[in-house]
C-alpha cells in the first residue's frame, strides 16, 4: 500500500465561517495518483486546531450563511439575549471567550475519510467537503490530508 501525504493552508473567517475543500481533496487524490500510481483507497483530511471541524453538507448560501450556525447554536451559543458573551467553564481556564465554540467543533469532528475509486471521489452530487471555523476570530488553518491505497 502506498501512503502520501499533503498540507495545505486555509484562512478562516470566525463564528462559523465555511470553506468549500472539495476540490482540494481530490486534488490530492490526483496528486497521489500521478506520484505514487494510487488508483483506488482512501483520503483523510484532517483539520489541526482544537476548535475547527470538516464536514459534509450541500455547499448552499442558506445552509452556509445561517442554518447550520443557527442549529450549533442551539446547543452551544455564542451570545445571550442581551448580547452578552455566554459564560462556559472553559473561560475560567484559558480566559478567553470560546467555550461555545470547543463545543461546536466536538460536534463535527476534525477529520473526514472518503474512499476513492479510479482516482476519484467518491461523494453524491450536492455532498461538498467543507472546513467549519467554529472559533470566535479568524484563523490560519492546515488540513493534512494523508491519501492510502494501491
Amino acid at each position: 500500500m502506498a501512503v502520501y501525504t499533503k498540507i495545505k493552508t486555509y484562512q478562516t473567517v470566525g463564528h462559523m465561517g465555511m470553506i468549500d475543500v472539495t476540490g482540494d481533496f481530490q486534488s490530492a487524490v490526483d496528486e497521489a495518483v500521478a506520484e505514487k500510481g494510487i488508483k483506488d483507497g482512501i483520503i483523510t483530511g484532517f483539520t489541526t486546531g482544537g476548535v475547527a471541524g470538516l464536514t459534509t453538507l450541500e455547499f448552499e448560501p442558506g445552509l452556509v450563511k445561517h442554518d447550520l450556525k443557527e442549529a450549533l447554536d442551539v446547543f452551544s451559543p455564542y451570545l445571550n439575549e442581551n448580547g452578552q458573551v455566554i459564560h462556559y467553564h472553559h473561560h475560567d481556564t484559558w480566559h478567553d471567550d470560546n467555550g461555545s465554540s470547543h463545543i461546536k467543533s466536538a460536534l463535527l469532528s476534525p477529520f473526514i475519510t472518503i474512499p476513492f475509486v479510479d482516482g476519484k471521489i467518491t461523494i453524491g452530487p450536492w455532498q461538498n467537503l467543507t472546513l467549519v471555523e467554529c472559533d470566535t476570530r479568524n484563523r490560519t488553518r492546515d488540513i493534512v490530508f494523508q491519501v492510502m491505497g494501491e
